[in-house]
């Protein structure tokens, strides 16, 4: 897929419904991950925090896809997908500001870059 037909950003809400096996696929999920971030597909994946600062069991991926419809098909391969560790939920996300140093992730004309990049000099 080249970066032109991955022209929308979406939110990939993740809920880890089983831990014990989640353990055991990490290494293949990392290798996943590796091979999406190389090829473009994914922007950022983090643990999402509670409020109180524990784990538990949310994760957040910006995806780059065409569509909603590409974006699911691109984790359909992942190890935590395809043994039903996670669940994932899916929203189109449309910025309308960033900073400099996401003009390279931010697709289309919708966005407006209104401050020099982070930790640069103005």
């Amino acid at each position: 897929m080249t970066p032109q037909n991955r022209d929308q950003l979406f939110l990939m809400f993740v809920e880890i419904v089983d831990f014990a096996r989640l353990k055991t696929l990490l290494p293949r999920h990392l290798a996943w991950l590796t091979r999406k971030f190389e090829d473009g597909s994914l922007v950022v994946t983090g643990r999402l925090m509670e409020e109180d600062g524990s784990e538990g069991n949310h994760a957040l991926v910006i995806v780059r896809a065409p569509n909603v419809e590409a974006a699911r098909e691109l984790v359909a391969d992942d190890p935590l997908c395809v043994e039903g560790v996670c669940r994932f939920t899916f929203r189109r996300f449309v910025p309308r500001m960033h900073t400099e140093a996401f003009g390279s992730i931010i697709p289309g004309a919708e966005s407006t870059s209104v401050a020099p990049q982070y930790g640069r000099s103005p």
